[in-house]
């Protein structure tokens, strides 16, 4: 006989769009009773189902592409600048907070997803399914902390509740349990290796429970260099219990979100919409470093049949150039096209990144198993793997460059965007520079984490926008946050006025969050 979990009641907050979920995946309702506040007798492959949901949700969108684009594209990736917007109707790419935009963000978090993972969680703790729970734990601080390094502030005890006025909390102590949600989640998951979990559901590890362990620890170091500043102390014991516990280390373990006809890459779904092209930024890294990653990331232009990029914060005039337009500039490469939007399985997390995070981590003296120099050089090999890149002559001549950034030039006169080669410097900031360069460069493209790792480091170092339309933060500033959306505003106000004084300043695009201690970002190539 198959075990159901039974809900308790009073769980009202997210209940309807859960129920609406839940029917979308399953057939077994024959006891859902007519109570419109519980849910009972869920089978555990419905349950299963639901967190396929909440893992396409949490990266993806699930209202489709348009989604993505306003909830991500439009702002995380281009205020990273891997991409610079082309166009001549948005004006988000020079810092404009569209709120009717920027708010599918937090539906995508708030809708979309928390409510099936709350159920999730808070269904299978203490029971007999102790991979559902740990794993969906996990899953649960990747969401939020994307969330969080947004917003800062946000909506995290309080989930769940069914209070009118839902209050948001410090985001130091949503890191805090978040580093407590991951001990405890792969405590549980490394007990109970060989117990099934999600199965074909799990559309990033196919029901691998050891990846998901590794996974989890790699996310913990992430964090816990996230916070490296706000607080070493603890910083250096999480990043160094990560490391020990055992973080990806193989480009085979590299998670990637498996995509359907009906499930797609909503980044290749609107990259032929001609709105965004290759930042100058990137031309000037991966051109000057003769990077082998080039044709995997971008495609020639159009009509010139070069690799370009554009400036972040052009307007209308400037965009419609014909050295800015989209037909002179490298959009993504084929893979990422719309051909290939139900083939290339959208990308969560690489193995590199954990090289990178653990170079780091050296570099301010913890224990990461190797030297910087070390794992520097094998979080660029592992990049290169990642892309397809195996030829191990090409990798070593990258590893060994001495080349420097070009200057991409242009109608704007860019200048190079920097002056350090691939090769590891003898100079300890040299070094953290190229650590974090190189970083930005393998974490391609993800823009949630390339954009808070600029906060948080200063590094890489980017252009200056050609303009800005926000007065709170000047062409030649990096933006530090997005403001809290009116979405909530309208319905959990008083909650939202009272995170304010959660802040370290007004709540506008450049008050920093809690662990954005790097005071004023240094950045290159201004426009006068």
């Amino acid at each position: 006989m198959r075990k159901k979990l039974v809900p308790s009641k009073g769980k009202s907050i997210f209940i309807l769009c859960l129920l609406a979920m839940v029917v979308g995946c399953t057939k077994n309702f024959e006891d859902i009773n007519t109570d419109p506040t519980r849910l009972v007798s869920l089978e555990p492959e419905d349950i299963r189902r639901l967190f396929s949901n909440a893992l396409y949700n949490g990266v993806a969108a699930p209202d489709g592409a348009p989604r993505f684009q306003t909830g991500q594209n439009l702002f995380a990736d281009q205020y990273a600048q891997y991409y610079a917007g082309t166009q001549t109707a948005f004006a988000s790419h020079r810092y404009s907070i569209v709120q009717n935009w920027v708010q599918d963000h937090w539906i995508n978090t708030y809708i979309a997803t928390m409510p099936s993972l709350y159920f999730i969680v808070n269904e299978t703790a203490g029971g007999d399914f102790p991979t559902l729970n740990a794993i969906a734990r996990i899953w649960k601080v990747f969401v939020l902390h994307r969330t969080t390094d947004y917003f800062g502030p946000i909506p995290y005890s309080q989930i769940g509740s069914t209070e009118k006025t839902i209050a948001y909390d410090d985001q130091r102590d949503i890191y805090f349990d978040f580093f407590k949600e991951l001990d405890e989640a792969t405590a549980t998951l490394s007990s109970n290796l060989d117990r099934p979990s999600y199965g074909e559901q799990d559309l990033i590890y196919g029901g691998d429970n050891a990846l998901w362990l590794k996974f989890a620890n790699t996310l913990r170091l992430r964090l816990a260099l996230r916070i490296s500043q706000a607080e070493p102390e603890k910083a250096k014991q999480e990043a160094e219990t990560a490391v020990a516990n055992g973080v990806l280390t193989d480009f085979s373990e590299d998670a990637y979100l498996a995509v359907s006809t009906n499930n797609v890459n909503q980044l290749a779904y609107i990259s032929g919409w001609n709105e965004f092209r290759m930042s100058a930024a990137m031309e000037s890294l991966l051109t000057g470093y003769n990077d082998p990653r080039l044709s995997r990331y971008f495609q020639p232009a159009v009509l010139t049949g070069e690799y370009k990029g554009v400036r972040n914060g052009m307007v209308p005039a400037e965009q419609m150039l014909p050295q800015n337009d989209y037909d002179h500039s490298s959009n993504v490469a084929r893979r990422l096209m719309p051909e290939s939007m139900a083939i290339t399985p959208m990308s969560v997390m690489y193995s590199a990144e954990a090289y990178f995070l653990r170079a780091e981590g050296a570099l301010n003296g913890w224990n990461m198993g190797g030297t910087a120099k070390e794992l520097y050089e094998q979080g660029i090999m592992m990049s290169m793997r990642t892309n397809e890149i195996n030829n191990a002559d090409v990798i070593n001549d990258y590893i060994n460059g001495t080349s420097l950034p070009g200057a991409p030039g242009g109608y704007f006169n860019t200048p190079a965007l920097t002056d350090i080669p691939v090769q590891f410097a003898t100079n300890p900031e040299k070094q953290r520079e190229q650590v974090l360069t190189q970083k930005w460069l393998a974490l391609f493209p993800d823009g949630y984490e390339a954009w808070a790792e600029v906060r948080r480091s200063g590094y890489p170092k980017l252009y200056a926008l050609v303009h800005s339309d926000n007065p709170d933060v000047p062409a030649n500033t990096m933006i530090r946050r997005i403001p809290f959306v009116n979405y909530d505003r309208d319905r959990n106000g008083p909650a939202v006025t009272a995170a304010e004084s959660l802040l370290s300043g007004p709540d506008n695009a450049a008050t920093p969050l809690w662990w954005d201690t790097n005071g004023t970002i240094t950045l290159v190539g201004e426009v006068n």
